[in-house]
């Protein structure tokens, strides 16, 4: 968790100075969470965390998609990023209900700390740093 959260504060800090996250960031900490969790697997003998966390990359990811093909603007950075979340959010859950109220948690989490966020600036038409938002959400969803 701790190692998690150093990237993701990285990953934040970047994306709140330059309004991306960068694809390479992004792909190290998807390929480290992959080596971790395969790792734990070959250690447990046991083959399900690497289920759960690839149905957790789909699940993040997808809706992160779907947002992004209706709405057709934005969430690059953050449907990349929502990968790795899903992934580590997927990898911890119990089962497919316990992964949807991780992800819905975190989504939660993100869209009100946004949308707080957009108020307190009084700027609501203007983009803001989503993936900032994501990662709390992912952390706040991981420890819950």
């Amino acid at each position: 968790m701790a190692w998690l959260a150093c990237w993701l504060a990285a990953l934040s800090v970047v994306d709140l100075r330059t309004g991306r996250l960068p694809t390479p960031m992004v792909l190290r900490l998807l390929l480290g969470l992959v080596a971790l969790t395969l790792a734990g697997a070959v250690v447990a003998g046991m083959a399900l965390p690497v289920a759960g966390a690839l149905l957790g990359a789909a699940t993040f990811g997808g809706l992160l998609l779907a947002v992004r093909l209706v709405d057709g603007d934005g969430q690059g950075g953050d449907l990349r990023l929502a990968v790795p979340l899903g992934w580590f959010l997927g990898r911890s859950a119990a089962g497919l209900r316990d992964l949807v109220r991780s992800v819905a948690l975190a989504l939660l989490i993100a869209a009100v700390a946004a949308l707080v966020t957009s108020g307190i600036r009084r700027r609501w038409r203007e983009p803001i740093a989503f993936g900032p938002w994501l990662c709390l959400g992912t952390l706040v969803a991981g420890v819950a």
